[in-house]
């Protein structure tokens, strides 16, 4: 089954209406993740699979898109339907099971930032 990647980035900046000198976008990274998770969360809908990743080369990314600095390449997400485990070499069906996390205590807290 087929499968395709999509490059995930961000604007830093923009012009707001009536204005011509661009202006830092504060929230472009936490706006892109947001449209991340939409889109996970519809492909996971429709049946399909939706995998973000973080590691790969931006400047190569970059070229191939042809995205110019002013874009923060944010992650390359791949999007297709799942396929049979079985299918899988044997080192990758040993990967094909829900990944350690961290304990939500080291993540969510309450009072002062540690």
């Amino acid at each position: 089954m087929g499968f395709f990647f999509e490059v995930v980035l961000s604007k830093a900046t923009f012009t707001s209406p009536g204005k011509t000198e661009k202006t830092t976008s504060w929230t472009a990274s936490f706006d892109t993740g947001a449209a991340w998770a939409s889109l996970a969360f519809q492909a996971h809908k429709l049946g399909w699979a939706a995998h973000g990743m973080g590691g790969f080369d931006h400047e190569a990314a970059r070229r191939v898109i042809k995205a110019s600095e002013e874009y923060r390449l944010e992650a390359v997400v791949a999007i297709g339907k799942r396929g049979e485990r079985a299918s899988l070499p044997e080192r990758l069906q040993a990967n094909e099971k829900p990944n350690a996390r961290r304990p939500l205590t080291e993540t969510v807290f309450e009072g002062e930032l540690r």
